[in-house]
């Protein structure tokens, strides 16, 4: 029995006897390594050397444990050998203390750790702000304040996460905003109102995008209005083609109503384009001009289709593209 229980005991030292060398092996690693490898690590991170030394306590901790456990397991057997059915009062006590020590070494690490845990988190967090993904940040928000208890810096960083969400609304929707401008600039009105109306729809809950359809329409009052004055100072000037240019805009963005106080400027305009280009006609046929003749009997039946003018122009049309053809071939081009 004695040969045994000593040939239990070596096999016992054997394995644990490794173990607790590995353990101090990793704490040493760990104690001296950073001055041997020269590592530096960033604020509130973790380097390899506080690792090795972290898992060498945690380790040695465990190897403890679990050979006050064999050698306890030990005298259980030998007792139940010795003709004894139950361990005695002083294993039961044994027994008990190392799982209050294995209970409390567990404890033990969950606050080793807890510091390592917290700057993890708050990193996490942060690179999730960065990236722009909000709602896992609120998640690990929740995760910080419900499970480790720290709600003041929590609300903190909701109150971050929320700015950070404002700033990339507003972001988002100015460059939607510069789109339409461009829309508009360009006069593509129809479409700036599809676009303004999608804007107001994907950010319900930002002012500006519910205030994109008014900024489309007051952008087309101002278009208008210089239109207007455009025209009227066009015909002043008696520039009748560029009158005639912009009356043909106006007629496209004027109701009746709006139109009407333009009314006799505009027939004034129209009457001495018509004459303009009436005597025009006549000169360059008088001429033999039978290009020119052409281009203004053209423009002629385009801009005044319903007019006597535009009749006769119609009857010589085909006589004048002959003529033209001959000019331009005795001129080599």
């Amino acid at each position: 029995m004695d040969e045994k229980r000593i040939r239990a005991r070596h096999v016992v030292h054997f394995i644990f006897i490794p173990l607790v060398l590995l353990c101090l092996g990793l704490i040493g690693l760990g104690a001296f390594w950073g001055e041997w490898a020269g590592a530096r690590v960033p604020d509130g991170g973790v380097g390899l050397n506080e690792l090795a030394a972290l898992m060498g306590v945690a380790l040695l901790i465990v190897t403890i444990a679990l050979y006050w456990l064999a050698i306890m397991l030990q005298k259980v057997r030998q007792s139940a050998g010795g003709g004894h059915h139950r361990p005695d009062a002083e294993t039961i006590s044994l027994l008990k203390s190392i799982n209050e020590r294995m209970l409390l070494s567990d404890t033990a690490k969950r606050i080793a750790y807890r510091e390592k845990d917290r700057a993890a988190l708050r990193r996490a967090i942060l690179d999730d702000i960065a990236k722009q993904d909000f709602e896992a940040a609120l998640a690990m928000v929740d995760e910080m304040s419900q499970v480790y208890g720290y709600r003041e810096e929590a609300e903190e960083f909701r109150r971050q996460i929320d700015r950070a969400r404002e700033a990339d609304l507003e972001r988002k929707v100015s460059r939607q905003i510069d789109h339409i401008d461009e829309l508009v600039a360009e006069e593509k009105w129809e479409e700036a109102r599809r676009e303004a109306a999608a804007i107001s729809r994907v950010f319900p809950d930002v002012p500006r995008a519910q205030n994109v359809m008014q900024h489309v329409k007051d952008k087309l009052e101002q278009f208008k209005k210089d239109l207007e004055r455009q025209f009227l100072e066009a015909s002043a000037r008696e520039d009748l083609d560029t009158a005639m240019e912009l009356l043909k805009k106006l007629d496209r963005y004027l109701t009746n109503t709006e139109a009407e106080p333009f009314r006799e400027v505009a027939r004034g305009v129209i009457t001495k384009r018509r004459d303009n280009l009436g005597v025009q006609f006549k000169l360059a046929v008088q001429d033999h001009e039978w290009h020119k003749a052409l281009t203004v009997g053209e423009e002629i039946i385009q801009d005044f289709p319903n007019t006597r003018m535009a009749e006769e122009v119609r009857e010589m049309l085909d006589q004048l593209r002959d003529r033209a053809a001959q000019e331009r071939s005795a001129r080599g081009y």
